[in-house]
């Protein structure tokens, strides 16, 4: 089982502090092609991330089963709920795919 570690408020703050000193002092060293430069390369890394398709999803009998199986076997509350989800999308494509047909 994974234990959570509790953050130092002292520590966040520093950081954040730290963050919103950084970055404009960052920016005001840049030439203005070079900020142009920085900000296409974000949109683009945003833009390729939302661009990329959703993997297929496997609804066969066997698939369910499967996961029926990693459900039993399941070890920590995190692992349980990815596959509980997993699982209702299996069920949901299925009920989808007997609707069409």
């Amino acid at each position: 089982m994974a234990l959570t570690a509790k953050k130092n408020p002292a520590a966040v703050a520093l950081g954040r502090k730290g963050g919103k000193k950084g970055g404009p002092a960052r920016a005001a060293k840049l030439t203005p092609e070079q900020r142009s430069e920085s900000a296409r390369k974000a949109v683009q890394a945003r833009w390729s991330k939302a661009a990329q398709p959703a993997p297929m999803l496997d609804t066969s009998k066997k698939a369910l089963h499967l996961c029926l199986e990693r459900i039993k076997d399941a070890k920590d509350e995190k692992e349980l709920r990815r596959l509980t989800e997993e699982l209702q999308k299996i069920v949901f494509h299925r009920q989808y795919q007997n609707a069409e047909d």
